[in-house]
């Protein structure tokens, strides 16, 4: 970037005796750039306009906003002197965009690769040295692969929107290995190299390859206990057009652990103790951090006298070695007491169980198979005899080891400056032997300092249209310096959310009159200048529209600058899935300004971006699947997103085993088209319909199809949804959907051995054909602290759907026509969630939910499909996925099934009971009103792993004139929550408190999830 100003008068001293001139007035701005370069968006960053007086500030800061545009490879700003002024010219080298990245003629290394080791990306600016180094890091991967023949040329074909490169390559012939030679001393032998390297003669010189190889080298090294083995890097030179590979090696002697003088603790103990790998050299400086190790592990045991001398002593040939540990272990000491001397306001036992505390964090604790203490007659022979066996831990309250008290007195030093003793010293005074020498007594002196406690707040220097409440600073808590700094924090946040971003706070605190501990405390503001809004300039965007960032952005020129705003504005961009990534900041933030630029940079996804993959499946036979998003479509945000995938099940494991019936002539036509299935959908979602609406409206609509064989049924399925989804505010979102759908179920007379749940989920419509179109308004009131993990908060959500058919053939089994019934009905759900805090990251959640269907017309059933089902990881976890029978069903079929018992051959039974007899599970038929409540104690076990404990209640009922308020379900469980940022994942053991055994109900189930309730 270049800037020339043709006012030197200005840049220059006045001459004497001459008067000073002024700056020349701009007559005319001029941006020249080729022809057909893109010029929208550029005239607002140029701050210089005709008719102003030159100023060189100006100049740069409009060079600065049109080079930060990233549109322009060189921006060069010259004036021309003309009548009345100067003419300021804007000369602009537009980039090239890379379009589309070609690669021909590449056969060892693949596209990606090459992509990969070029470094361009499609999309972004394309400039001659760019390519240079491409094709150079491109010639640099064959050559690591072997291949130093390799040349990379290149051909640019221009396009509207920028350039094609193609990248053609000549492999040329390998370089292969025609010699190893290993120097130095080996310490293996040659064919345990060679192996341990994978090398042989006549391969190709693959130098990634062999750096990994040398790393497995120095692995098995280790492995053989050649701790002092030095791997060199690889010496490779050419004789007769091959590779001659040297290897420099040093292996040095094997070594070995011994340890002597260890009388309470067996060498197999010590050895994970010393946890030495030998991924760090064994020299001096690694012995005296081993011997440490065992002399540190034995002092936290209570052996404070212990002292570990190294000693190393080799073979006379060098070739093996034993590193020895002398140990003296000394007498064992306790400490009979600890003693804090000057402590007022902080007891005695509360400084004693903060130091335990920092001798049990402190204490080494190495990966030991402890001896087992439920076996004290050593029945089981699970314990070693005599030198062997470990004595346990001891209490930490009396172990003395210097290091952890000296870290003890400086946490108690903080714990009391936490409390409002700024001046508060606590250090280790001494510890005194007793007459025997095996106990002692510790001692530590308090300075506790005058304690400062807040008593009034005043706040001086906040602008008017701040308030200076809720400084979070309250008479009565401790003034301690984390309180201030939290306090200081809050308020130069309060002024930042005002546009003071500059603001600085200082704090003064006296000595109240009435009682010297409370304190006055002054907040000194210095709020520096309101900034506001001045430029917004995007970079990287080629063919989004610059309306839909700025829309998204929701950020105005001249308004006060919010950084919060910016936060969620780049938020609202991310949400829209058409960039890889996007970054908000302020230009030049660390300079104290009234008017701050915004920089908007981004960094799109390809145009088109998928895949295609394909197999051979037992059930479906051979399928091809295909996966495929369209970003950013139209420039505005519609993203289109295609999957698909079809099978042809006339050649499927099924149809091979004769498990299709070919009784039926239509079900045994599998092997033309008949044979065809597979699902395909097209998702078209645009974040924002109009300008006109919300930005937080976004719309969504979906096609689907689908046409599934399985031995006992056929079904064919199409389905159109579209819907909008609104965003009022951070707590509240409304959402609608309408859908179109289209059912035919038709029974085969092939069995099928188990149901899936796709296939539980399809066989709810009944047989025949059914035409049906719904209405679904949904509201959600969110005020939880986080979506993903929530601690505290309320969750409500409440929808309904309106569902009536178009046409309605129903058939039997057997295909036969059966009177149709009209479908016309409304279904209401509604969830209430509150989420309590226990302590840290503990929370309790409490949850009820419920439903019903209520007929709109007279005679209108509901049918499966739009029925209620309980169980799973989302409602009852002691059954399986939707493995609740109603309770009125469960009430109607006992009797019955009692009956079947009774008979001495059950043949005459309805199938369904027979299964039930043989100990079937049975598939729930869904109901019309259900009740659950959920209740769930969260605890933390480590910093990412949570345990859940929980209980829950809840029914369903086939008929909602059934229902009955006391007639429950009961499960409860507990679980493992990992937690990650898009949610925990959920292990659960749910256990049924109520199995009823005439239905074959489970009394445990597991389930995994994503996500918790």
């Amino acid at each position: 970037m270049c800037l020339l100003a043709a006012c030197g008068v200005l840049a220059s001293p006045p001459i004497p005796g001459e008067a000073f001139s002024a700056p020349p007035n701009v007559v005319a701005v001029e941006l020249v750039l080729p022809e057909g370069s893109d010029t929208q968006g550029l005239a607002g960053l140029v701050e210089v306009r005709r008719g102003q007086v030159l100023s060189p500030r100006a100049v740069r800061q409009s060079v600065e906003g049109l080079w930060n545009t990233g549109r322009f490879t060189d921006v060069v700003a010259r004036t021309v002197e003309v009548p009345g002024g100067v003419r300021l010219v804007f000369h602009l080298t537009p980039v090239q965009r890379l379009t589309r990245l070609v690669i021909e003629g590449n056969v060892v290394l693949s596209d990606e690769e090459i992509r990969e080791a070029s470094g361009l990306q499609e999309g972004t600016p394309l400039d001659p040295d760019a390519l240079d180094a491409a094709k150079e890091a491109i010639a640099a991967a064959y050559r690591h692969k072997g291949y130093h023949q390799a040349r990379v040329a290149d051909t640019q074909e221009p396009v509207p929107e920028g350039v094609v490169l193609v990248f053609t390559l000549e492999e040329g012939e390998p370089l292969r290995i025609g010699r190893v030679t290993f120097t130095g001393s080996p310490g293996l032998a040659l064919p345990r190299l060679m192996e341990s390297l994978g090398l042989e003669l006549g391969m190709v010189f693959d130098q990634a390859r062999l750096e990994a190889s040398l790393e497995r080298l120095r692995r098995l090294l280790r492995e053989q206990r050649y701790y002092r083995a030095r791997v060199g890097a690889l010496q490779v030179t050419q004789e007769d057009g091959r590779a001659a590979v040297t290897v420099p090696l040093s292996a040095g002697p094997r070594y070995a652990f011994h340890f002597h003088g260890n009388h309470h603790f067996p060498s197999r103990v010590l050895e994970r103790v010393l946890a030495y790998d030998g991924s760090e050299p064994l020299d001096l400086g690694m012995t005296e951090q081993l011997a440490w190790r065992v002399a540190n592990f034995y002092r936290y045991r209570g052996y404070h006298f212990v002292r570990v001398t190294p000693r190393e002593v080799r073979r006379p040939d060098q070739e093996e070695a034993v590193l020895a540990f002398d140990i003296e272990e000394g007498q064992r000491l306790a400490v009979k007491e600890v003693r804090f001397h000057g402590n007022r306001a902080l007891p005695s036992g509360v400084l004693r169980e903060v130091l335990a505390e920092r001798v049990r964090a402190n204490e080494p604790v190495p990966d030991l198979e402890l001896p087992l203490q439920d076996d004290p007659l050593r029945i089981d022979g699970r314990e070693e005899l005599g030198l062997g066996t470990v004595p346990p831990v001891p209490d930490p309250h009396t172990v003395f080891v210097e290091e952890a008290y000296l870290d003890a007195a400086e946490v108690l030093t903080e714990a009391y400056r936490e409390r409002g003793f700024p001046d508060a010293r606590v250090s280790f005074l001494r510890l005194t032997l007793e007459e025997t020498g095996q106990t002692a007594v510790a001692e530590f002196e308090v300075v506790e300092g005058q304690e400062r406690r807040v008593g009034d707040v005043e706040v001086d220097g906040m602008p008017p249209e701040v308030s200076s409440e809720d400084v979070e600073l309250y008479p009565g808590d401790s003034l301690s310096e984390e309180a201030v700094d939290r306090a200081r924090r809050a308020l130069e946040l309060k002024l930042a959310r005002a546009g003071y971003l500059f603001a600085r706070v200082e704090m003064e605190a006296t000595a109240g009159e009435e009682d010297p501990r409370d304190m006055l405390v002054r907040l000194h503001v210095e709020p520096g200048p309101r900034v506001r809004v001045g430029r917004i300039i995007l970079q990287g965007q080629v063919r989004t529209d610059e309306r839909t960032v700025r829309g998204h952005l929701d950020v105005e020129v001249g308004q006060v600058m919010d950084l919060e705003k910016l936060a969620e504005g780049r938020r609202r961009l991310a949400r829209l899935n058409i960039f890889r990534q996007v970054e908000v900041q302020l230009r030049e933030p660390g300079r104290r300004e009234e008017i701050k630029d915004v920089l908007v940079t981004i960094q799109e996804r390809p145009r088109l971006d998928g895949e295609v993959s394909g197999g051979y499946f037992l059930v479906d036979g051979p399928r091809l699947t295909l996966d495929t998003a369209f970003p950013n479509v139209n420039g505005r945000g519609l993203n289109v997103l295609a999957r698909g995938k079809i099978n042809y099940v006339g050649l499927s494991a099924d149809a091979f085993s004769g498990r299709y019936s070919e009784e039926n002539e239509e079900d045994s036509a599998l092997y033309g088209w008949a044979g065809l299935g597979g699902r395909g959908s097209v998702s078209f979602t645009y974040p924002r319909l109009n300008t006109w609406l919300s930005r937080e409206v976004g719309a969504r609509l979906d096609f689907i199809g689908e046409r599934v064989h399985r031995p006992s049924y056929l079904s064919t399925r199409f389905a159109a949804v579209a819907g909008l989804d609104w965003a009022a505010t951070k707590w509240l979102s409304v959402s609608l959907q309408y859908e179109l759908e289209h059912n035919r179920l038709r029974s085969r007379g092939g069995v099928l051995s188990e149901l899936n749940r796709a296939d539980q989920e399809r066989l709810r419509f009944p047989y025949g054909v059914f035409s049906l179109h719904s209405l679904r308004p949904a509201v959600t009131l969110d005020f939880r602290d986080d979506p993903t993990n929530p601690r505290r908060g309320l969750w409500v959500s409440a929808s309904t759907e309106f569902t009536r058919d178009l046409s309605v053939s129903p058939t039997d089994a057997r295909g036969t026509p059966v009177p149709d019934f009209p479908i016309d009905g409304v279904k209401l759900a509604a969830n209430v969630t509150v989420y309590a805090p226990l302590g840290r990251r503990a929370s309790l959640a409490l949850s009820a939910r419920g439903g019903t269907i209520l007929p709109l017309s007279e005679g209108a059933q509901s049918i499966g499909s739009k029925l209620f089902y309980l169980g799973g990881s989302s409602s009852l976890r002691g059954f399986r996925e939707d493995g609740v029978l109603p309770q009125d069903q469960r009430t109607a079929v006992r009797p019955q099934l009692q009956s079947c018992r009774s008979l001495v051959n059950p043949a005459a039974c309805p199938p369904e009971l027979r299964a039930l007899l043989d100990g079937q599970a049975p598939i729930s038929p869904g109901g019309e009103l259900f009740t659950l409540g959920k209740a769930e104690l969260r605890l933390p076990v480590f910093s990412s792993l949570d345990l859940g404990v929980f209980f829950e209640a809840g029914n369903l009922w086939g008929d909602r004139a059934n229902f009955e308020l006391g007639a429950l379900r009961y499960t409860s469980g507990v679980g493992l929550r990992y937690v990650t940022p898009v949610g925990p994942l959920a292990f659960d053991v749910g256990y049924n408190l109520d199995r009823d055994d005439d239905f074959n109900e489970p009394t445990t189930q597991f389930h995994f999830s994503i996500g918790v309730f």
